[in-house]
């Protein structure tokens, strides 16, 4: 039976949630009166191997392996302790609400056998690791440890496939909506853990073991949005030969194009609210699609530089407290660097471009931006020395790879496949059924996405042919109230980093939607209609500004094509744009009277008898799903 049905009256439902939460409580008072002391005694014991093995990665990673393993103990004695729960769970599916977890609960546990199965070779290659880290840099270690350890990688990553089997195996449809975040974030974890491992197998391969390769490097500043991140402020080319890595250049990305030949032209906003004649490289992130601005990216950098590149890093603002945090003593020009003193380093470094007549291309290299450089060959030589942590590096490295202030594009079909399937791409994902992406970007020449403020409400309404949708994003720009009207002009006279976040906000915003979308209306934007983007989405935009110490309203409405319902089930992905602040959200789903909930993967709240209210914070990508009876 269904676990809950949303068009029943509401004191029907006050009803049986009185119940419920007398059960709940009956249940819990019996728990505790019934709980053997050794799970006492197993409960503190996996509370200490938790902090030990925090401790081993903050202080001495040559033993997280040892405390890992002492997890594992853990896990599979709680297995042992709750092994009974198999033959009964299966007879508490009537339960309203968590009954679909109960009925479950036999394919759980397996799934959670086969997982702890897979965790011990991957500890064990952690071990073998150990010593080429000590013995060589980072880099020249993962070349030759992948060389040496094919086999052992290869059975790995079968262990872990093996667990991702169990869990294609379970259909979650009748999981509560706690239940299928804890399988969401499952799914997370395997497909990572396996996908870093498909990478280490093809380490010797990125890493220049046999050919060196060479990786454009494009630093973005998400004080200027732009759809992959950030302006491309700045341009690097590092080289890596059996694993060694060379910082072959680092500059201002003013200075990276060849003026002498002929570029094409730059894509519609970009001409029309920027006044761009031609389609330079800092330009190249118009994409929110990671993988085809990385490959305008490269196309554009051969084409003036007459180099070929072996794939795309692109970071931005975000990454750097990480990773200068991940790195002890670490100086600059006598200077000791911190994870709190880095951005505002960075910000004091930045000056104004000259006038005309003197930017040169020696100005470029004397005088512009040069502190991304230097700091990128502090790093690069630091590491060189193996003298860092590998452990806190892979967490910085890991941390910027989940809010997408590191994106990765390969060349390699096989590790930029392994790339996009763990979600570290910075790909438009639309998934099936319905999608929303607010993709804004900043043409004002300005740095004032430091202290502009966004909200994301989306009501979407279903019908049987599909439904019709309303987004509308709030602005909110804090700037100082000055007389002047904005003038985009005057934003090429600022001479100070901190002016620039303080102006008004120069913004063309697309909502990236489902494929085959109709465009019906939009309020607050110019220009508005269709947009330039990927085939993948219907890419709807306008152009607006928000003046200083104001706020905007921006609103599009569009028909939804019927593909967003599958199965009597609705789901939303919702993507966040890289490089843009946590932003609140708000999704409301109106649907028909004659339909019925029969279970959602995340809780609401109920509007009405036929309007659910999802609330969240756009920190990364979320899916929603509401199933229907």
């Amino acid at each position: 039976m269904p676990r809950f049905k949303i068009a029943a009256p509401h004191s029907t439902r006050a009803r049986w949630l009185r119940a419920l939460g007398i059960l709940a409580g009956f249940c819990v008072l019996w728990m505790i009166q019934s709980i053997p002391p050794r799970w006492g005694a197993l409960a503190v014991l996996t509370y200490l191997d938790v902090q030990a093995l925090r401790a081993a990665f903050d202080a001495d990673e040559t033993r997280a392996a040892i405390s890992a393993r002492a997890l594992v103990r853990d896990a599979r004695a709680w297995r042992v302790e709750f092994s009974p729960l198999s033959q009964i769970a299966p007879a508490l599916a009537w339960l309203p609400y968590l009954g679909g977890d109960f009925a479950k609960y036999p394919q759980l546990a397996v799934l959670l056998d086969e997982s702890l199965n897979a965790v011990q070779p991957s500890l064990a290659l952690y071990e073998k690791l150990t010593p080429y880290l000590k013995t060589k840099a980072a880099g020249a270690a993962l070349v030759a440890f992948a060389q040496e350890n094919a086999t052992a990688i290869a059975d790995a990553r079968r262990a872990v496939q093996n667990a991702r089997a169990k869990y294609a195996a379970i259909n979650t449809r009748d999981f509560s909506p706690h239940a299928h975040w804890m399988m969401r974030h499952a799914n997370d974890v395997l497909t990572q853990w396996d996908a870093a491992l498909r990478l280490l197998e093809r380490a010797p391969v990125l890493l220049g073991a046999a050919v060196p390769k060479r990786y454009l490097v494009l630093a973005q500043n998400n004080d200027e949005l732009r759809p992959t991140g950030g302006f491309i402020s700045a341009i690097g080319v590092i080289e890596i030969e059996a694993g060694e890595i060379i910082v072959k250049s680092f500059g201002d990305s003013f200075a990276a194009d060849d003026l002498n030949l002929i570029h094409p032209p730059p894509p519609a906003p970009l001409q029309k609210y920027m006044w761009a004649s031609q389609w330079l490289l800092r330009d190249a992130n118009w994409y929110a699609h990671f993988p085809t601005s990385a490959d305008v990216a490269q196309s554009m950098y051969a084409r003036d530089r007459g180099i070929r590149a072996d794939g795309v890093i692109a970071i931005d603002l975000r990454f750097m407290p990480l990773l200068v945090g991940a790195i002890s003593d670490l100086q600059l020009d006598g200077a000791a660097l911190t994870s709190g003193n880095v951005l505002g380093l960075l910000k004091e470094s930045w000056k104004p471009l000259p006038t005309s007549d003197n930017m040169t291309g020696e100005w470029f290299t004397n005088n512009r931006k040069n502190f991304l450089g230097e700091l990128m060959n502090s790093i690069t030589a630091r590491i060189k020395t193996g003298k860092v942590s590998s452990a806190a590096l892979a967490q910085a490295l890991a941390r910027g790879l989940r809010n997408k202030s590191v994106q990765l594009y390969f060349n390699d079909s096989d590790a930029q496949q392994a790339v996009l399937d763990a979600g570290w791409g910075g790909a438009v994902a639309p998934g099936a059924g319905d999608y929303l992406n607010v993709v804004d970007s900043n043409l004002g020449f300005n740095k004032v996405n430091a202290r502009v403020t966004r909200e994301i409400f989306y009501t979407v309404r279903l019908h049987e042919n599909g439904g019709d949708a309303t987004v509308e994003i709030r602005y909110h720009n804090p700037s100082r109230a000055e007389k002047d009207a904005c003038d985009l002009l005057r934003q090429h006279k600022d001479a100070t980093y901190a002016s620039m976040e303080q102006s008004c906000y120069w913004n063309y915003v697309r909502v990236l939607a489902p494929r085959f979308t109709q465009f019906v209306s939009a309020q607050g934007v110019v220009d508005a209609g269709y947009a330039d983007d990927i085939d993948a989405v219907t890419a709807l935009g306008g152009y607006f500004i928000v003046d200083r110490n104001s706020d905007a309203r921006i609103t599009f409405h569009y028909a939804l094509p019927n593909t967003i319902l599958r199965d009597k089930a609705y789901t939303l992905t919702v993507q966040s744009q890289a490089g843009a602040a946590a932003t609140p959200l708000r999704v409301r789903v109106e649907y028909p009277a004659a339909w019925t909930i029969h279970a959602t993967t995340v809780t609401f709240s109920r509007i009405d008898d036929n309007t659910l209210e999802f609330q969240s914070t756009l920190d990364r990508d979320k899916i929603l799903m509401i199933y229907f009876e």
